[in-house]
């Protein structure tokens, strides 16, 4: 009989250790949750850049890539959506009507470039231009884009512009959803029959410069082409262009003697006032574009880091919670052991009796 009881007594207790086990166990798992959700209050505190971002839907795709969103009340008839990518002031990266420029197509009408996975490297402080078509018929007007405001997405304004290389031909407007428009937009250019679109300038370029380029120019690009195709002569060219730039008159003068070249314009005949909005203007909002562009990337490298020491910070904690449950258990079968030694010596006692 007493070897029965004996016998339920250890059981009863091997019970007992199993459950504080079981309730040691459960308070580790609160532990980790708790420690992971400081360890998330950490790595995303109030105010952080990336958060606000997050939440904004600033970045729509991540990593290095950027997205398009196609309208199909406006491009129709196409099967795949290809950029065309080059770096300004530099060569092509993706030539024009390359395989290479085939993006993905993430669903929802939006398609996305990964510069990685096509082994392309997009660095830090340059501007890039790109161009969106449809298997290479359809397209918009070129958008610049730098390294900071990669996950973006361009969409169709629904407007159509001149093609600036092609002036029988058309090409859809083009805009970023969240990137600022004044430094991150069709670039402000002079197209081949002297007309003006775009709205944004590259960095180091001032409107003053567009002039002189266009009357230095002898390429497709310049005064001379313009005026065969234009139907209007040197003086209403210049001073039609001059005005679409905001400059005036003084500043006209200016790029035709800085320019070296023969041109028959006459200042006294200017329908132009002497100076323009825009004129003296020594700097470019892209200029500007491209130091911001720095500081976000700078940014974004610091956030990456702080959340980086998040994760080591949360690490250690965990190890930290997975010592207390080891301690626990070494406590709790500590005490089975101790109880079933006394129950074995008295049951000993017992037989000497």
């Amino acid at each position: 009989m007493f070897k029965k009881i004996v016998s339920i007594a250890i059981a009863a207790m091997m019970v007992a250790s199993t459950a504080a086990i079981a309730v040691s166990a459960a308070e580790t798992d609160g532990a980790a949750v708790a420690a992971a959700e400081d360890s998330a209050a950490v790595a995303a505190p109030d105010g952080d850049s990336s958060v606000g971002a997050d939440d904004s839907g600033s970045a729509a795709v991540g990593g290095n890539s950027i997205s398009f969103q196609v309208d199909r009340n406006l491009w129709k008839n196409f099967k795949k959506v290809y950029c065309y990518l080059y770096e300004h002031g530099g060569d092509e990266i993706i030539v024009w009507g390359s395989n290479k420029g085939a993006m993905t197509d993430a669903g929802n009408d939006t398609f996305t470039f990964d510069f990685d996975a096509k082994g392309i490297s997009i660095e830090s402080g340059k501007q890039y231009g790109v161009i969106f078509s449809g298997d290479w018929g359809v397209q918009t007007c070129d958008i610049i884009f730098d390294s900071s405001i990669m996950g973006d997405t361009a969409y169709l304004t629904g407007e159509q512009v001149e093609n600036n290389v092609d002036s029988n031909k058309k090409s859809y407007y083009v805009k970023w959803k969240n990137a600022d428009a004044s430094k991150y937009a069709p670039p402000l250019c002079i197209t081949s029959i002297g007309n003006v679109i775009g709205e944004a300038l590259w960095a180091g370029t001032t409107r003053y410069d567009l002039l002189l380029n266009f009357i230095k120019s002898d390429g497709k690009d310049g005064l001379t082409n313009a005026l065969k195709f234009n139907g209007k002569d040197e003086q209403q060219t210049l001073d039609d262009t001059a005005k679409a730039l905001g400059l005036g008159a003084d500043d006209v003068e200016k790029a035709i003697k800085e320019s070296g070249k023969t041109v028959k314009w006459d200042k006294a005949k200017s329908s132009l006032a002497a100076t323009g909005e825009n004129s003296g203007d020594g700097s470019s909002s892209s200029g500007d574009s491209s130091s911001n562009g720095g500081s976000s990337s700078g940014s974004s490298s610091s956030s990456g880091g702080s959340s980086s020491s998040s994760g080591g910070s949360s690490s250690s904690g965990s190890s930290s919670v997975s010592s207390g449950q080891e301690t626990t258990i070494f406590f709790v079968f500590g005490g089975v052991m101790l109880a079933a030694a006394g129950v074995i010596f008295l049951a000993r006692k017992r037989r000497d009796f």
